[in-house]
């Protein structure tokens, strides 16, 4: 990634070109510098990438998802598997029909494909802000209640929220144009939303903060599935009878 970000920078610029405004800058670079057989293999190799790219978004989306649904974020009739593939269809086809959604709202609103992916690109990278703001602070605490936090953990903690300020800032000065101006609001206001949930299922049903906490607390230990489907099917009916009734293990 850092050779062929060097690569478009460096031959973009010996060019004369505009980096920032060229939705396809290896094709037009392989054309600038005469080779322009090169147009076809790298749009090949893109059009993988962004299908791999793609389905790993799905593949994760995915696994939160069921998750989710087995908790009763959301509807537990995302929990369930397919029949004969055993795979988690509901939970794909959702994110899917979400997915292509967003692609068509954001068409109708007269957003170019670069436009397109460079914005969903800067609010998804909010989201990945925050998840590592929290880790740099949460690795500290944790290591600390272990009675195992050492004087180069918190320097690397430190080190860390102040990388991460570098492209928080970015967010806010100098301000950008609209859409990304409002993004941290955006992203704010989900957060919210998804703390009101949270506050509300666990008010409803006030052992499935205990389930998801022992359910994390698993998979921090043994690295892997937290515990089985049945297994944790059975301590969430415990916590919130007739939830997930219906739902299929996966």
């Amino acid at each position: 990634m850092v050779l062929m970000a060097y690569v478009e920078v460096f031959a973009s610029r010996q060019s004369g070109l505009d980096l920032a405004s060229l939705s396809a800058p290896l094709q037009t670079l392989s054309a600038a510098y005469g080779v322009s057989f090169f147009k076809i293999p790298v749009s090949l190799g893109a059009m993988v990438s962004f299908f791999a790219l793609t389905l790993s978004c799905v593949n994760s989306g995915t696994r939160l998802l069921l998750p989710m649904a087995r908790h009763g974020f959301v509807s537990g009739r995302l929990h369930t598997t397919h029949s004969t593939n055993l795979t988690p269809h509901a939970a794909i086809g959702v994110y899917y029909v979400v997915l292509l959604a967003e692609v068509f709202v954001w068409h109708l609103m007269g957003g170019s494909v670069l436009t397109m992916f460079n914005d969903v690109g800067t609010l998804a990278a909010t989201g990945f802000l925050f998840s590592y703001f929290a880790i740099s602070i949460a690795a500290p605490v944790y290591l600390s209640k272990l009675g195992e936090l050492r004087r180069r953990n918190v320097a690397i903690a430190v080190v860390g929220v102040l990388l991460l300020l570098v492209p928080a800032v970015g967010l806010f000065y100098p301000l950008p144009v609209f859409p990304v101006d409002i993004f941290p609001a955006i992203f704010a206001a989900y957060m919210v939303v998804g703390g009101i949930r949270l506050f509300l299922l666990s008010r409803g049903s006030p052992g499935v903060m205990s389930v998801i906490e022992g359910d994390m607390e698993a998979e921090l230990e043994h690295g892997s599935a937290p515990a089985s489907d049945v297994e944790s099917g059975s301590r969430l009916g415990a916590a919130m009878p007739g939830l997930a009734e219906g739902a299929q293990p996966a």
